[in-house]
């Protein structure tokens, strides 16, 4: 039936979504209308107890949204991106914050740019604070911030990261069911994910519908005090089809020639604005107010983030703080899909870092220009206790910002100027939002049958309209009492996706690797390791006198080595020269090897070493038929190389394990080589596996010998006897070249002949080796150079 009616007015869209929506939308409007006592009655039961008996959830979930956030940005996800991995971003700097400002808060900072500082300053809310003193007027900007910084564009950020995650790098549908895919997975699209969809818009027809309700208030606020027009819900309600009609235009023209001009337009007149209430203002004063106004607000950032008013029954919190969270979190599917839409290609933590610092940037310089101006006019000869009296006493908030111009230079010019931002920011708002409301309900971003987007800018304008004409002189509550109780199961909705997209970043990027790191053996007093020597009881390869870690738990890449005893000893017994020789198979690594020989160094060929440490009967055979099975050991108790070379060659995290296994032994044999080389050897270590292994540090120099791989393939099939895919597994299975040339000290390079090669070896030799010859037999092997003086 809904489909049959969605085709016949060739709409584009969800119809389930779009009809019961729509339907609940008509249902409230119709009944504020012909009811408008019981409806509001209702809604302030209700809002009454959401308010005052647990205004602290609205607290408590909206801190717990800004460490989530914060945590999110620093830790290894905030690399990830909103939208593919090589994916950039669309607009540009100034265009994405003019668009993400006046979608956001923009609007509503023009209405209480003024009044909440003043609110606070004369009625201040933390304890024991004089009102109208200076440490109220530094608290009322710290609170002001606080308000409208961090925690409010929190409540945008978290469900905005849900939206372009799911949206731009999962791919499915821009719709607020989309972040429930790793609970609900198909069935987004089933009941469940259509019921959380209608929530979402109606709850942000709702939001729009009160901060178009805020503007219309203050545009007729100012209009009553600059032309003397009178206050009225039906003249409220014609402005609000005002700015209805030109969000209408601007939404039709799209994103790029309508909400993003408009954009433009709004953040460059409303910076005009700024400055002249700061040139015209105490300048110097107000640069230092503001200043210091940031760093109140970060010093109470944490008292105020768990703030609730409790020995004031929780009254102050639930006029204000809850009444703005509930607020803005009805906006959070609305501004959340829309800045996802502009933020796609950047990264989680530009995302957040952006979306966090610069509007709260922007926010304290805002309250700090507007109410330090506010402030010095109250306080001033003349005009002395005229704010507090409209705005705190007589309750005309609207008009706070106008009787602020009012005190300076071209009034009527400025205040019409003033009119002009206001509008445009909630024309910005509402474009905005009927081009989000069309995406979420259709499940695309492809442009739809435009009366769609006229559809749902009507409806926040008539909603809107039907709120401020039904309640009279109580406009402003009405439209607080109704956003409260839509605010709550949307804010419980926003800590539940925080949750569900750390899920999804944990299926996509995998589980980090934990670190790796040494295992240390358990260190007695000698006196006891002596005692327990004696008893039968005590197993004393448990114990140690001196600092040791077990071998074979280093980490997986060795910067520094404890200075252990052992580590002491290894290096005394070192020579006088060591080596670390490296390159992949068949890359001439055995030439080089000789030559260096045949000149006076010890070689130590540490695949010898590792053949012999598995020859039958050893621990390391043993502990590799635990580990690979059966199937890797011959009949007569061997190694059965060609099965274990199948196991690991392809396998990253067997050949890790066989590598724990082997290098330990390997290396503990190296060393004792070398103790007995004697302190005036040069010492090189053939290890192919020096990369793998983690052991650039434990050489005095690395010399690496590279070949290209299509070379050593060919080597491996003549002279090896492999055929051309086993021979790549093997060139594949080792470190690249690149790898090897980071690590190096020296890089010989074996494309030519075996001459050549020779060559290279010896230049290594004069550079490397000899001038430590030289000056270790210094003065009698002065004038030696010569590779034939070796290591004699």
């Amino acid at each position: 039936m809904l489909t049959r009616l969605h085709n016949r007015l060739g709409l584009r869209t969800g119809p389930a979504i779009f009809f019961i929506s729509a339907l609940v939308i008509f249902v409230f409007t119709l009944a504020m209308a012909l009811f408008p006592g019981p409806v509001q009655g209702a809604f302030g039961i209700v809002a009454t107890y959401l308010r005052y008996e647990v205004g602290w959830f609205y607290t408590l979930g909206t801190t717990l949204l800004v460490v989530f956030a914060v945590g999110l940005a620093l830790s290894r996800f905030g690399r990830v991106k909103l939208g593919d991995d090589d994916s950039e971003p669309e607009f540009s700097g100034l265009a994405w914050f003019g668009m993400l400002f006046a979608a956001g808060i923009g609007a509503t900072l023009m209405f209480w740019g003024v009044a909440e500082p003043m609110n606070h300053y004369a009625n201040p809310p933390l304890y024991g604070t004089e009102p109208l003193s200076d440490q109220a007027a530094t608290q009322a900007l710290a609170i002001s911030n606080f308000h409208f910084g961090i925690h409010m564009w929190a409540l945008l950020v978290v469900p905005g990261l849900c939206f372009g995650y799911f949206t731009y790098k999962r791919k499915l549908p821009p719709r607020v069911s989309s972040a429930l895919q790793p609970l609900l997975g198909d069935r987004i699209h089933g009941p469940w994910g259509k019921l959380v969809d209608i929530i979402s818009v109606i709850s942000t027809v709702f939001g729009l519908a009160v901060s178009v309700g805020l503007g219309a208030m203050q545009i007729n606020s100012g209009m009553n005090y600059v032309m003397g027009v009178p206050m009225s819900g039906w003249l409220q309600a014609g402005i609000v089809a005002v700015i209805t009609g030109i969000a209408l235009v601007s939404a039709v023209a799209g994103l790029d020639k309508g909400i993003k001009r408009l954009s433009y337009l709004n953040i460059i007149l409303a910076i005009a604005l700024l400055v002249y209430v700061l040139m015209w203002g105490a300048t110097m004063d107000t640069v230092r107010g503001i200043v210091e106004s940031a760093g109140a607000y970060l010093s109470n950032l944490p008292m105020l983030s768990f703030f609730n008013d409790t020995f004031g029954g929780g009254e102050w919190s639930g006029d204000w703080t809850v009444f703005y969270y509930a607020w803005t979190v009805t906006w959070s599917p609305f501004v959340g899909l829309f800045i996802a839409r502009i933020s796609r290609g950047r990264s989680i933590r530009a995302f957040v870092t952006a979306c966090l610092g610069l509007p709260t940037a922007f926010v304290v310089i805002w309250f700090g220009i507007y109410g330090l101006s506010a402030f010095n006019i109250d306080r001033a000869e003349g005009t002395a206790g005229s704010m507090t009296q409209t705005i705190v006493t007589d309750g005309n908030v609207e008009a706070a910002l106008f009787q602020l111009l009012q005190s300076y230079p071209l009034y009527l010019v400025t205040a019409v100027l003033a009119l002009v931002v206001i509008v445009i920011f909630f024309v910005t708002s509402l474009d905005s939002g009927a081009l989000v409301l069309d995406s979420m309900a259709s499940g695309h971003e492809d442009e739809g049958p435009k009366r769609q987007r006229v559809f749902w800018a009507v409806a926040v304008g008539l909603v809107c309209a039907v709120i401020l004409v039904t309640s009279g002189e109580n406009g402003l509550g009405a439209l607080q009492e109704v956003i409260i109780v839509i605010g709550a199961p949307v804010m419980a909705l926003a800590l539940f996706q925080s949750w569900l997209l750390l899920q999804a970043l944990r299926e996509d990027a995998g589980t980090a690797r934990p670190l790796r790191t040494r295992q240390w053996k358990k260190v007695l007093p000698i006196e006891e390791y002596h005692r327990r020597a004696h008893e039968d009881e005590h197993d004393l390869d448990e114990f140690v006198i001196r600092p040791e870690y077990e071998v074979g738990t280093e980490p997986e890449y060795e910067a520094l080595q404890p200075n252990t005893y052992h580590r002491q000893q290894a290096l005394e017994g070192r020579g006088l020269l060591t080596i670390g020789l490296t390159g992949g198979i068949a890359s001439g690594k055995s030439n080089v090897a000789q030559d260096l020989e045949q000149w006076g160094a010890v070689i130590i060929d540490t695949d010898d070493l590792a053949r012999a440490a598995v020859e039958p009967g050893t621990e390391a055979l043993a502990e590799i038929r635990e580990v690979f099975g059966a199937e890797v050991i011959t009949e007569v108790g061997t190694l059965n190389r060609q099965a274990l070379a199948e196991l690991v060659f392809g396998n990253t995290v067997a050949r890790e394990r066989l590598h724990d296994i082997i290098h330990p032994r390997v290396r503990q044999e190296v060393q004792r080589i070398s103790r007995e080389a004697g302190p005036e050897a040069v010492v090189v270590v053939d290890l192919p596996l020096l990369v793998e292994t983690a052991s650039a540090g434990e050489f005095d120099v690395v010399l690496a010998v590279e070949t290209p791989a299509e070379t050593r393939v060919t080597r491996l099939v003549h002279e090896r006897e492999m055929s051309t895919q086993e021979a790549w597994a093997r060139v594949d299975a080792q470190a690249t070249d690149a790898e090897r040339r980071e690590v190096a000290d020296e890089v010989i390079v074996n494309d030519s002949s075996l001459n050549d090669l020779s060559e290279a070896t010896r230049r290594f030799w004069d550079d490397h080796v000899q001038p430590v010859l030289e000056e270790h037999h210094a003065p009698a092997a002065a004038g030696s150079s010569a590779p034939e003086g070796g290591a004699q």
